[in-house]
């Protein structure tokens, strides 16, 4: 009994002190210059950023600079179920998704399967919703089958639905990826653009709201 009490208050220890780390760490962060304000495309929080920029594999494309992968908080609960547990179970899957901006919808891409939690599609096949804001697009990516509710060249308003959280492409588990780009002369030249969301700049970690 003493053993257990005795890790259990190593781990106590071990997590208070990460989030002093975090804590303080946060404090010296600073939001990029240039970022852009959007509504924050989902409802009914709280959020995280599980990514947000380049990490490893993840956003490596020069757009993706300032990218952000959203989902749900994990919770301790979480940690008993397997991971290969069904799409449904997880609780972001389905959750409606909002435009962050008034616009027109310049790309669609639906009908793509979702994939089964812990395994990752083609990038390709991901069901995605582009919206041409004011003078810079934003690009929301791996929407669920069929869910996708918009057009392309359908005008938009701030917080209109436009379909529903899912898990198709490249993706592990449901998310949504986000991501704001100011398009230049030539299809591939993209600026990548910081996000604040309601006066919020989300780093990795961060909660929303």
């Amino acid at each position: 009994m003493k053993k257990i009490f005795f890790v259990v208050l190593i781990l106590a220890v071990i997590c208070s002190a990460y989030y002093i780390f975090k804590i303080e760490k946060r404090k010296s962060m600073k939001v990029p210059e240039g970022a852009v304000s959007l509504e924050f495309p989902l409802k009914d929080g709280p959020f995280q950023a599980i990514q947000s920029g380049p990490n490893g594999s993840t956003h490596t494309q020069p757009p993706e600079k300032y990218a952000l992968d959203i989902a749900k908080p994990v919770k301790f609960s979480d940690f008993f179920k397997f991971r290969q547990s069904g799409l449904e179970a997880n609780q972001i899957f389905g959750t409606p998704v909002y435009s962050p901006c008034n616009g027109n919808i310049g790309k669609v891409m639906s009908g793509f399967p979702d994939m089964p939690i812990g395994t990752r599609g083609n990038e390709n096949e991901a069901n995605r919703v582009l919206v041409s804001c004011d003078q810079f697009n934003v690009m929301l990516v791996h929407f669920k089958k069929d869910s996708i509710l918009v057009k392309v060249g359908d005008v938009v308003t701030v917080g209109q639905q436009i379909g529903l959280v899912g898990n198709s492409g490249a993706s592990d588990f449901p998310h949504l990826h986000i991501m704001a780009y100011r398009p230049g002369p030539n299809p591939d030249d993209k600026t990548p653009l910081p996000m604040i969301f309601n006066g919020k700049y989300l780093f990795r970690g961060d909660i929303y709201p």
